[in-house]
């Protein structure tokens, strides 16, 4: 798999760039094929949020370049391989098709790729590929929790009110809901969903998403007891309906476990979506258009330029 946090070539070049890269746009996924003129040539492929990408200086060439020479010997490092041997199982030649999970639904990423030499040094012009994952289709539906202290832990009843939807249904450790790459907090439908949409990798590239339903995902009621929970740390319990592409697609249920060991509150919580794009949002943060003149009346919420701001169309 493509590393998500792809840093690192060297100086501009002004040889063309001989790929072309096409993307299908999933909700938490997209597959890359790419075709090139250049048969022998490798060249490396890679991506970022949009946000992060630009915070980086990614949109200079010669930042980028050499950020990606950077991280072929970083890897080399830590691998103990020659920077040669990382550049041919993390680059490609000839035409090749691979698929990036790990993605967030209606979010902003950038794609890039070029050509590279056997010492990660850059050897052609750096494309670039911005693209928004498609946003989750929400669904009224909701999942009923109930739950009860036991001599080992906390047993949880799961009863959702359709049997025929998959839903998802786990436990989360408070204090680790952080970026893994950033450090930064995470609110629950991110960290939730960033978990499920790095498991779908090996099943997508195998063309058995189906499987990862049978393997990961629920139908109809369930029963878990959690045990050996670790005292000091508090806990969600979570359940969650989920579409056709493993998207969190309903209001998300909640069990609170304390430090303790004790139940303080079982919820049911929006999605509350980051505002991560101008656009116009309902109050649980779906994005349903542009401007005002693509929705009906209602409470919005728009944010353009910067700047959000809760509105009623009339």
């Amino acid at each position: 798999m493509l590393a998500a946090l792809s840093l690192a070539a060297s100086a501009q070049t002004t040889n063309p760039n001989p790929v072309t890269l096409t993307l299908d746009i999933h909700e938490c996924y997209v597959h890359e094929t790419m075709t090139t003129t250049d048969e022998t040539a490798y060249y490396y492929v890679s991506y970022l949020e949009k946000e992060i990408f630009e915070e980086n200086g990614y949109n200079d060439d010669e930042t980028l370049a050499s950020e990606d020479k950077k991280w072929f010997e970083e890897m080399a490092k830590g691998y103990q391989m020659d920077v040669k041997d990382v550049v041919q199982s993390f680059g490609f030649h000839g035409d090749a098709a691979e698929y990036q999970a790990g993605l967030l639904p209606d979010r902003e990423y950038v794609i890039w790729y070029h050509g590279v030499d056997e010492n990660g040094n850059n050897t052609t012009a750096i494309k670039r590929l911005p693209f928004r994952t498609k946003p989750a289709q929400h669904i009224s539906n909701r999942i009923k929790l109930e739950a009860e202290k036991t001599a080992e832990g906390v047993k949880v009843t799961c009863t959702p009110d359709d049997p025929n939807l998959y839903y998802t249904l786990g436990h989360i450790v408070k204090s680790k809901m952080v970026d893994e790459f950033t450090g930064e907090d995470m609110n629950m439908l991110d960290y939730m969903q960033t978990g499920i949409s790095a498991q779908l990798y090996d099943f997508l590239a195998n063309d058995e998403l189906n499987e990862w339903f049978n393997a990961n995902a629920n139908q109809g009621s369930a029963a878990v007891e959690y045990q050996d929970l670790e005292k000091g740390e508090e806990y969600y319990v979570v359940a969650a309906y989920l579409d056709s592409e493993a998207a969190i697609c309903s209001e998300i249920a909640t069990v609170e476990i304390d430090a303790e060991g004790n139940l303080t509150g079982i919820n049911s919580v929006k999605n509350n979506t980051p505002l991560v794009a101008d656009g116009v949002y309902t109050l649980d943060g779906t994005r349903v258009g542009t401007t005002l003149g693509d929705v009906q009346r209602g409470a919005y919420i728009v944010k353009f330029n910067g700047r959000t701001h809760k509105v009623i169309k009339r």
